[in-house]
């Protein structure tokens, strides 16, 4: 279960919020619900220290209150809460720097107006990667195209491919692309999967032939992967060769 907390100086925006927040929640069907929506700093507090569920907190940058705003209220919940995603936003483009230093680690920052599309691709990407985390021990790799997310088995996938910032995962069937990056990936994956080179993560289970002259792996599927020579000696010890 994911948790969403909304906190502005609008009680309109919240209500807009809420019903977008639903309608992604009930369109791409996702273990996800309203934890709080509020204009209060001190029921914010009162959640971080009671509420034990995974949050998203979407925070206004410039609403200030008891002479916190909205990046020192994120760097409070951040002390208290590690794995909290904050998201932020804002009117105000010039924010977006102040908001990314520090300690923080936002997960995502966009302007008003929201676009309901910018919306639901970011809560389509957090809860992709709350559903990668809890997929540790699952052996499975969770993917959002749009709103919609996808469940591949570890067992299925061949390799990752990374291609002018884009994902290619890569299975006998089927070449499936989407926005991230390797270095994402490689975090959320088990010891099942290995990097061979920059553009490349693979399946160590679906490795068919490895040629450390020639510096390739073929894969199952017939896909020749490139060994960069900074992972051919960790590959070579992987594989017992």
């Amino acid at each position: 279960m994911v948790k969403i907390v909304v906190y502005d100086n609008s009680l309109t925006y919240l209500k807009s919020m809420k019903t977008r927040i639903q309608t992604f929640i009930e369109k791409a069907q996702v273990n996800m619900r309203i934890g709080l929506l509020t204009t209060q700093f001190k029921k914010i507090l009162e959640y971080v220290e009671t509420d034990e569920a995974l949050s998203v907190y979407i925070l206004d940058v410039n609403y200030k209150t008891a002479c916190l705003n909205g990046i020192q209220i994120a760097k409070t919940i951040r002390a208290k809460d590690r794995n909290a995603y904050i998201v932020f936003s804002t009117k105000d483009k010039a924010s977006v720097y102040q908001a990314m230093t520090g300690l923080i680690r936002p997960s995502g920052f966009f302007t008003k107006p929201f676009d309901k599309d910018d919306l639901e691709i970011l809560m389509g990407d957090i809860y992709r990667d709350y559903l990668n985390i809890m997929g540790e021990t699952s052996n499975v790799f969770h993917v959002n195209i749009g709103t919609m997310i996808y469940a591949i088995n570890y067992d299925d996938i061949l390799y990752f491919e990374a291609c002018q910032k884009k994902i290619y995962i890569h299975t006998l069937n089927q070449r499936i692309a989407y926005y991230d990056c390797l270095a994402n990936i490689e975090k959320m994956l088990n010891e099942q999967f290995m990097r061979c080179h920059r553009s490349y993560i693979v399946n160590i289970s679906k490795i068919k032939e490895a040629s450390f002259t020639l510096r390739i792996l073929e894969m199952m599927n017939g896909g020749k992967i490139n060994i960069s020579r900074t992972y051919k000696d960790t590959i070579r010890k992987r594989l017992k060769l």
